[in-house]
């Protein structure tokens, strides 16, 4: 089964993974891992902290981080680069992640991948223009 990493800024992987939990029931498998990336993190330190963990991902994995360019993308693309059933992806959201979670189980990490970025795109909605809209 598919691994999904959050690599964040701060604590928000883990927050997105208990409200993930809260919203669909916590899961009941270890193929979650959570990195928390601070300001006195090292690239090198951290990238090699991943590839640790993603050595143990068998049925690959799925990188999910906070923002492009940031720290956390970049340990995680340092870290993935030799891994190539690992995929990471940018911008997460809780969408995103909800998808990754009940998708991980039937699908194979590049076609999870595949699934998983557009439909944090299709969650980045303006409501209210949607709601002036009447649409």
């Amino acid at each position: 089964m598919v691994k999904i990493i959050l690599v964040t800024h701060g604590h928000l992987a883990q927050e997105m993974l208990d409200t993930a939990a809260q919203i669909i029931g916590k899961p009941a498998d270890d193929g979650f891992a959570v990195f928390s990336v601070t300001a006195a993190a090292s690239v090198e330190k951290e990238a090699e902290k991943l590839k640790k963990t993603l050595a143990q991902c068998t049925d690959g994995a799925i990188i999910l981080t906070d923002i492009f360019g940031g720290s956390a993308t970049n340990i995680s693309l340092t870290a993935s680069k030799d891994f190539a059933n690992s995929y990471v992806i940018t911008g997460l959201n809780l969408s995103m992640l909800l998808t990754a979670i009940n998708s991980r189980k039937k699908l194979a990490a590049k076609e999870l991948a595949e699934k998983i970025e557009p439909d944090g795109k299709r969650a980045v909605i303006n409501a209210t223009e949607l709601l002036i809209k009447g649409l």
